[in-house]
């Protein structure tokens, strides 16, 4: 065999890759409903996002607007989202791995 030899499916491999799809499908709008959070480094910044890294919640603490250096509430609230953002993309990568085990997005 070499590197452009290939075989079509068969109609049962078919079926198992078509229930995967369906699995990840319905995996997929189930994780976006989901709620992830992040916290800055500093404390003062809290986000949420849902499953799919939309910001669905921000809290920017009342000590962050009085502290000395309030210009870093931007670089905290970046922090925090992006924090938020990891947790809801290594729990989406949890879900698929059980799905399709070692297939890295």
């Amino acid at each position: 065999m070499n590197g452009y030899d290939w075989a079509p499916p068969t109609a049962a491999e078919m079926a198992v890759w078509e229930a995967k799809a369906a699995e990840l499908e319905r995996l997929g709008a189930e994780h976006a409903e989901e709620r992830f959070t992040g916290r800055s480094d500093s404390g003062l910044v809290e986000a949420e996002v849902d499953g799919n890294g939309r910001l669905t919640d921000l809290d920017v603490s009342p000590e962050a607007l009085r502290q000395a250096y309030p210009q870093n509430i931007g670089p905290d609230t970046i922090e925090a989202i992006a924090a938020a953002r990891a947790a809801a993309s290594a729990a989406g990568r949890e879900k698929a791995e059980g799905i399709l085990p070692g297939v890295r997005a």
